[in-house]
């Protein structure tokens, strides 16, 4: 591991000491493209509103179909992005951790000026997402090269960017778990290794996600505590006690999707409320969990931003913080969610 990151957080400009980093956003997304998830509508009036930009008059239909609109999958606009990331700043934000890697667009050069101009911290994370997101060759990738890749990345710089990566993750898996994925997450673990940079994943669709992934994660070397768990509560709901179990195992648990209160109609699935997730983090804390919670908004739509009608980056500083206070969460409860906690994982080991 390089010398320079080891006991540092490794941002986007460059190493930084843990405690230079505040108020911290653990899943955010600020350059995006997830066309991987664009679903076709079939109905005439869903054909027509595909490829309109999202404005007032559509926006409750983006809504209620975010897969299905194309403009709504990609965020490409600096200047939104920008001011976007200054609003958080003025809401007393200090850091973001941006989770955008191979397969959905990732803009570390974007990031870093973003940085720059604003004087957010940024932690970008790399590796591999879902399998729809490959690349065509991902069948004959090793994971000796998948492993190399992702080191570079972190002590050379993303894809030649000369930005480094200070996370590994989120490395995506489907359920049941695609064989590219499994190699992704065995290379994922096998350069944490060599760098002590810290793992995010984005678990399956199901209960036995999680845990799976864990398993082979601590088989191939890794200390559960170095692990988050993504969107924890969109792929299990109200699972408490599998919360419970990931956590005494060590695991980290992101609360990443508040402001999201979507319906998957092709799926049958819907997001719990900001509501269920309060409850939820309440509870955890009164059983002495706070040291494993992390929250967020995982802004990956332009719906999500303030700019076309969302809560933007915002969201949990501006609106969630009073509601955890209100339930029982303490202001030192608080300060371990969004400081110490991403201060203490985010930390080059």
């Amino acid at each position: 591991m390089a010398t320079d990151t080891q006991g540092k957080i490794l941002t986007v400009t460059g190493p930084i000491e843990p405690a230079d980093l505040g108020k911290t956003l653990i899943h955010e997304h600020l350059f995006f493209d997830l066309s991987c998830y664009f679903r076709p509508p079939e109905d005439e009036r869903g054909k027509s509103l595909a490829d309109e930009p999202l404005q007032l008059s559509n926006l409750g239909w983006v809504r209620q179909n975010i897969m299905s609109s194309r403009p709504n999958l990609v965020m490409d606009d600096a200047g939104v992005v920008e001011a976007e990331v200054g609003k958080f700043q003025n809401l007393g934000g200090s850091a973001l951790v941006d989770q955008t890697i191979r397969g959905i667009a990732p803009n570390p050069q974007g990031l870093a000026r973003v940085s720059a101009r604003t004087g957010v911290r940024i932690v970008a994370g790399n590796g591999y997402y879902i399998h729809p997101s490959h690349p065509p060759d991902m069948d004959d990738k090793t994971i000796d090269d998948i492993r190399a890749e992702i080191i570079r990345n972190v002590t050379e710089g993303i894809d030649g960017s000369g930005i480094r990566s200070g996370l590994i993750g989120e490395i995506g898996a489907c359920w049941p778990l695609h064989p590219n994925e499994e190699k992704c997450i065995r290379a994922s673990a096998q350069a944490h290794r060599e760098t002590g940079a810290p793992i995010s994943i984005h678990p399956g669709h199901s209960v036995d996600s999680p845990p799976t992934i864990l398993d082979i994660l601590e088989a191939e070397g890794v200390a559960p505590s170095r692990v988050m768990m993504s969107h924890i509560e969109n792929r299990n709901r109200d699972e408490i006690d599998l919360y419970r179990r990931l956590a005494d195992r060590g695991c980290n648990l992101s609360f990443d999707s508040f402001g999201r209160d979507i319906y998957f109609a092709y799926a049958g699935r819907h997001h719990p409320s900001d509501d269920i997730r309060v409850n939820i983090i309440s509870e955890l804390v009164q059983q002495g969990y706070v040291g494993q919670i992390y929250v967020a908004q995982d802004c990956s739509f332009k719906s999500d931003l303030a700019t076309y009608g969302g809560y933007g980056y915002g969201h949990v500083l501006e609106n969630i913080v009073p509601r955890l206070k209100a339930r029982n969460v303490s202001d030192d409860d608080l300060d371990k969610i969004l400081v110490e906690n991403p201060r203490r994982f985010l930390t080059m080991q």
